[in-house]
């Protein structure tokens, strides 16, 4: 089959691929300008992007300073192409911030998950960005779109529909997590299709999230209903995105019984590979350390286990003894680096 058109609000684009917003600082600019240049919606995580010193003191304005160039280097590298997203997460103690800044800066669409963004039209305004809410569950989206539509005569442009065995932060009980096939992607898919019949609308293009990782992957989503899908895990070898040499390679040498689901200082469930800084949590130990950011509504910082952002830069840079690997169920499809235009060719035949 041909893969058609994503179309979302105003934007489109040629493959029906979202590139997944990973922080921190693996979905930076430069994978989402090639993203867009192939193809696809790329999106920029808005997560620890601030300098480290920087941050310490003037957290949520060192956040927008480079937020906002961010931005201006994707729309400099894809030569001003759309779409371009910035992915904010509920739970970020700068959220409103954060969306505020990349509406100033005219991004095309804002995803935003990691809690219920039911305040996200609100900091938008009129704006003519498109909205894609994150959800995992009928009951969610139930609740968001009552909110919306109450509060601000909105409906979602589009909604990406995460599963339980996708990669990073979940929105799924450790009973569902480990009968994943009980909250299967089609099962949410057609909670959600039921849901937004109920609420009279006709056309929000849902989004498949979760172990998508070929062309195969991609087409069974489409044949059930999704308009497209996000993908993050798969992305993590590329060339482009934001790691060190040596964090892509615990990636590729991981393998599934690698994978496990631990409690996040952001108050949810997340999948990571078993990494020495997991291993010591799992243990019980805590991690030393100070909190000048707060950078997360959802943090207690006396009783969290790790400081997330620093074991998420700890991945960035390379220190493989005190990063956080967030990963996907599909980790063994990480087999090599590789050009993120190798990935999208096979999606052209």
């Amino acid at each position: 089959m041909k893969l058609p058109y994503l179309r979302i609000r105003h934007l489109e684009s040629r493959f029906p691929v979202i590139q997944a917003g990973m922080g921190v600082r693996v979905g930076n600019s430069n994978l989402a300008a090639t993203t867009i240049l192939l193809g696809g919606f790329g999106t920029i995580a808005s997560v620890g992007l601030g300098d480290i010193e920087k941050s310490k003191t003037d957290f949520v304005n060192e956040s927008n300073r480079v937020l906002a160039a961010e931005i201006r280097k994707v729309r400099e590298l894809s030569g001003n192409k759309k779409p371009l997203g910035v992915n904010a997460m509920v739970a970020l103690s700068n959220y409103e911030a954060i969306v505020r800044k990349s509406v100033e800066e005219k991004v095309d669409f804002i995803i935003s998950g990691a809690g219920l963004p039911i305040s996200l039209p609100e900091f938008v305004g009129d704006a003519d960005i498109a909205l894609i809410p994150v959800i995992s569950s009928g009951r969610a989206l139930s609740v968001l779109l009552n909110t919306w539509k109450r509060r601000y005569n909105r409906a979602p442009d589009a909604v990406i529909i995460e599963g339980p065995k996708c990669g990073g932060h979940l929105g799924f009980t450790n009973e569902e997590l480990e009968a994943p096939d009980t909250r299967n992607l089609q099962i949410l898919y057609d909670e959600a299709e039921a849901v937004i019949i109920s609420f009279g609308y006709k056309d929000i293009p849902l989004i498949a999230a979760g172990e998508v990782a070929t062309r195969a992957d991609i087409e069974n989503h489409l044949k059930y209903g999704y308009r497209g899908v996000q993908i993050g895990t798969k992305f993590l070898a590329s060339e482009e995105a934001g790691l060190d040499i040596r964090s892509k390679e615990v990636f590729i040498k991981a393998r599934p019984e690698d994978v496990v689901v631990i409690k996040s200082p952001v108050g949810l469930p997340v999948r990571v590979l078993k990494t020495p800084l997991v291993e010591r949590t799992i243990a019980g130990k805590r991690e030393k350390f100070g909190c000048p950011y707060r950078c997360l509504r959802t943090c207690n910082p006396a009783k969290v286990p790790f400081c997330i952002a620093k074991a998420l830069l700890a991945t960035w840079y390379g220190d493989i003894e005190n990063g956080l690997y967030m990963t996907g169920c599909n980790i063994d499809s990480l087999d090599k680096i590789y050009p993120l235009k190798d990935f999208f060719s096979i999606l052209d035949q």
